[in-house]
């Protein structure tokens, strides 16, 4: 199964008799699935039909789909010309009513226009217009389909570098490490020596002492652990589909392995690989953010 990001957007129209219907989908990262429906009217009474087509097409993230619906019957006036009419109208009304036309407001002239748009929309619309944006919602459903597989397959190839970098670092610790516990215990014998010069002391607590601070120093368990780590997260990407949570998991893993072996060895050049290591580690956390 492929990867996909979280983040996405989709968009499609459709016209149908005299209307215009457009939908747009958005999402962004989220721990859960939220999906926020924006719907006119007309289209309101589709909302459980619309929740129903988007069941099992995106697993988790914040998603939003934005319906608008467009007359597009008789040459569209402009704002101020429908205004001007609607005021006109108004006062009209007014004056039959036996008020004063010169009190109507703005307000009133927005309302009223509401109340006229209300009366003069055609009435038993929403199921006609339900399958026309089922339809719509599919098509917009496609492009964000693509949309998310196009950043899944980016951010794949940009987590696989990155990894790759993380698995050669981690590679090439242990013979420095090995070296700088060489160096650790002979500079330890050496001041044990000059310590003792002259005194009495069983050799055998000497080696005991001396090997209890090799293991403190050892970062073989640690290195097993981050190669293990670093392949269960390539096995994760291979097997593909909504990898965002395991990837998290693994990458605290990771982590803690990094920073236990920065601190057992203390060596400038061992320090330079994890510091690299841990920017790539970060890297990726980001990054996960956006996967399904």
């Amino acid at each position: 199964m492929a990867i996909r990001s979280m983040t996405g957007y989709g968009t499609a129209s459709l016209e149908t008799g005299s209307r215009r219907i457009t939908v747009d989908l958005r999402s962004v990262n989220g721990r859960f699935l939220e999906t926020q429906l924006r719907l006119p009217r007309l289209l309101q009474s589709a909302e459980s039909a619309v929740r129903e087509g988007l069941n099992g097409r995106v697993g988790r993230g914040s998603l939003t789909l934005s319906a608008n619906l467009e007359d597009l019957g008789g040459t569209e006036a402009t704002p101020s010309s429908r205004l001007k009419t609607v005021t006109e109208e108004l006062r009209r009304e007014a004056r039959d009513a036996g008020f004063d036309p010169a009190s109507v407001t703005l307000s009133d002239v927005l309302r009223w226009a509401g109340m006229r748009k209300v009366e003069n929309e055609p009435e038993a619309k929403s199921d006609d217009l339900k399958a026309p944006l089922l339809e719509c919602v599919e098509k917009a459903l496609q492009e964000f389909e693509t949309f998310r597989l196009r950043e899944g397959a980016s951010l794949e190839t940009d987590l696989r570098t990155r990894l790759a970098r993380i698995e050669a670092a981690a590679l090439a610790i242990p013979p420095l490490a090995r070296t700088h516990l060489e160096k650790v215990r002979e500079n330890l014998e050496t001041r044990i020596a000059e310590y003792l010069a002259g005194r009495e002391i069983d050799p055998a607590r000497i080696a005991q002492e001396i090997g209890h601070m090799s293991e403190r120093l050892d970062i073989q368990e640690e290195t097993t652990r981050l190669t293990t780590h670093i392949d269960a997260f390539r096995k994760t990407l291979d097997e593909g589909g909504a990898v965002g949570k395991r990837i998290g998991f693994l990458l605290q893993e990771m982590l803690r392995e990094t920073n236990t072996t920065g601190s057992k060895c203390q060596e400038s050049s061992i320090t330079a690989i994890v510091i690299s290591m841990k920017e790539d580690l970060e890297a990726i956390r980001e990054q996960a953010l956006n996967l399904e």
